[in-house]
């Protein structure tokens, strides 16, 4: 057992309790890395959806099991004026286990009035206190996967649990149990399993004598990849192309921003950019737990937002000024740094390309949009890699995109721009990149709108040896891509790298998105790396 921090020691009337210990089997590969509760839907936890419908002053007793740290990192993070105890159930995978047994786990932290919910519901409506039994009810197609109940005079007189009936009222995993005595014994003294679970019925059932009454809620089931995505949906609207990953997660909650990465070193080494390389450029770390780290909600707009020329001219003069300042190395250090970058650009880039010809089949298409190409393989053995590993060491941002920007409206000199989701190294190396590579993501920026990429405005296919890939461009958009390759032939820069660099960025991203964008990203970085090695 551990207690987290507490904003309010007041005592209430009554606790929460939150079973967050299953391993959520059913959730396939959207639970390998992170418990469940802490899923995002519309960049928001389920378990801080459920805690946002309570005081401030309750206590939440949360039962912990599988990725047990991803549960206490992120509520310690995203809800520190809460106040927790976190339960370590001590089984809970295989027999014996279920809901059931891990609230009889809780029991000595609930010897009082309580909620029980599980980690997989999130309801519309206001949650009422358990200041009489109730159970929370909703609608359901296939009654053997819940708990149904059977309604008269408005109380419960019958539970079925886990069988196919003709009663579709279910038990959403969320209620109210003010006489706690008699539902703990009822639980204890029955510990059949149903559906190879320990489940919460039988106390339920001692409760129906003592009135147990029925609460309709609007339900949204996250326990399933079917329900979860449903519920995503319903939350944040139909997206129109779908960027996640299950690796990373993005929250926003309660005035925080909060990232999850499944690789940890990933966290730590961002936090020690943001404290060290970035120091000034980033938003301050205000904690870092584990898996995750947290800052405080800026005020502003993402440079997308605002994109025109004027705007662009600013952040460009900025970054030349306050990001991209020279590494001085030692003969060391510029031989690692040489490697770093042979390793980021040229053996990276083939991984992705077997990795691309391994997800597709080994499918190619020849004729790109009319045009016949190349392929990758024959244009990557043209690439001149001792030009184009020829970096130059500066600090850097590593996906410098202008979404990845934030405009402070009141901002000045250096207070002016907030860079966002830096990455954690370059090469393996944590506080040297290449300017290069921050100057080709600015470029892929204005070679693809992103904003209209994520809104599904782009088309690509392939059949046999032909492809075709289409996609919309804002007119500042282009506006702001020719004042670049001015601003980069004014400063001296080369244009060529610059966009030889883009291609291979794209052809890099390829095999890491869904279809079709991860095919239009594929021939459009074919055609741009054959049209710059072609002209230049």
């Amino acid at each position: 057992m551990k207690k987290g921090k507490s904003g309010n020691s007041k005592k209430f009337p009554y606790k929460v309790c939150i079973l967050a210990g299953g391993a959520g089997a059913e959730m396939d590969h959207l639970s390998a890395h992170i418990n469940r509760a802490v899923l995002p839907v519309n960049n928001k936890s389920v378990i801080s959806y459920i805690i946002e419908k309570f005081p401030k002053e309750v206590e939440f007793v949360v039962a912990v099991g599988h990725k047990k740290e991803t549960v206490m990192d992120y509520l310690l993070l995203a809800h520190p004026e809460r106040r927790f105890t976190f339960v370590t159930i001590k089984n809970y995978v295989g027999p014996g286990t279920g809901p059931g047994a891990g609230l009889l786990e809780c029991r000595k932290h609930l010897r009082c009035p309580f909620i029980f919910a599980t980690s997989d519901t999130i309801v519309s409506e206001d949650i009422p206190p358990p200041d009489q039994n109730w159970m929370g009810i909703a609608p359901v197609r296939e009654t053997e996967l819940y708990c149904t109940v059977k309604v008269r005079n408005n109380a419960i007189y019958q539970l079925d649990d886990k069988t196919k009936n003709d009663n579709y009222l279910a038990f959403i995993g969320l209620a109210g149990i003010m006489d706690h005595k008699i539902f703990f014994e009822a639980l204890e003294s029955n510990k059949r399993p149903i559906a190879g679970e320990i489940q919460v019925s039988n106390g339920f059932k001692s409760l129906i004598p003592r009135h147990l009454t029925p609460v309709g809620f609007t339900w949204f089931d996250t326990g399933h990849p079917e329900s979860y995505a449903e519920t995503n949906r319903n939350f944040s609207g139909e997206s129109a192309f779908d960027f996640s990953k299950s690796n990373e997660f993005l929250y926003f909650v309660n005035g925080r921003v909060i990232k999850f990465f499944a690789d940890r070193s990933v966290t730590e080494k961002r936090y020690e950019r943001a404290k060290r390389g970035l120091k000034g450029l980033t938003p301050a770390i205000e904690g870092c737990r584990g898996h995750f780290y947290s800052y405080k909600c800026l005020e502003g707009e993402t440079l997308y937002n605002m994109l025109n020329v004027r705007i662009a001219a600013e952040f460009f003069e900025w970054a030349k000024t306050h990001l991209w300042k020279k590494s001085k190395l030692t003969p060391v250090q510029k031989k690692e740094f040489q490697a770093a970058v042979l390793k980021f650009y040229r053996d990276k880039t083939y991984e992705r390309v077997s990795a691309y010809e391994k997800k597709k089949g080994g499918k190619d298409a020849k004729n790109v949009n009319g045009e016949k190409l190349p392929g990758v393989r024959e244009l990557l053995n043209k690439v001149d890699w001792n030009r184009l590993t020829a970096g130059e060491p500066v600090n850097f941002h590593g996906d410098l995109q202008f979404d990845n920007v934030l405009v402070r409206p009141k901002g000045k000199g250096k207070d002016r721009f907030v860079l966002l989701d830096w990455r954690h190294e370059f090469g393996g190396l944590i506080h040297t990149g290449d300017l290069y590579y921050d100057l080709a993501k600015l470029y892929g920026g204005l070679t693809l709108s992103y904003p209209l990429i994520k809104e599904g405005m782009f088309s690509a296919s392939e059949e046999g040896n032909e492809a075709h890939y289409h996609y919309f461009v804002k007119n500042d958009t282009i506006d702001v891509r020719e004042y670049y390759e001015d601003f980069l032939r004014k400063e001296g820069y080369d244009l060529k790298k610059v966009r030889m660099l883009t291609a291979i960025i794209f052809l890099n991203m390829a095999p890491l998105h869904h279809s079709p964008f991860d095919t239009m990203l594929w021939y459009l970085g074919r055609r741009l790396l054959h049209k710059t090695l072609c002209k230049g």
